[in-house]
């Protein structure tokens, strides 16, 4: 199972400080992303691990497990 990075987390990662420049950054990046209580950004880190090592995205365990 992966580990749920916060909005907040998100843009003390990233620099932002509005949830928009966020969401445009995870975008661009191809990292896919959910909303959470409050309408909040969540990402796993195994997301944030795969866009870093240029890896396509995946939805299942496996690759999960792989990070």
């Amino acid at each position: 199972m992966s580990a749920l990075l916060t909005e907040e987390q998100l843009m003390e990662w990233t620099g932002y400080k509005r949830r928009s420049k966020v969401e445009e950054f995870l975008r661009r990046e191809k990292i896919p992303f959910s909303r959470g209580k409050g309408n909040k950004i969540l990402v796993t880190q195994a997301a944030i691990d795969r866009a870093l090592a240029n890896l396509p995205a995946a939805n299942n365990a496996k690759m999960d497990a792989f990070f």
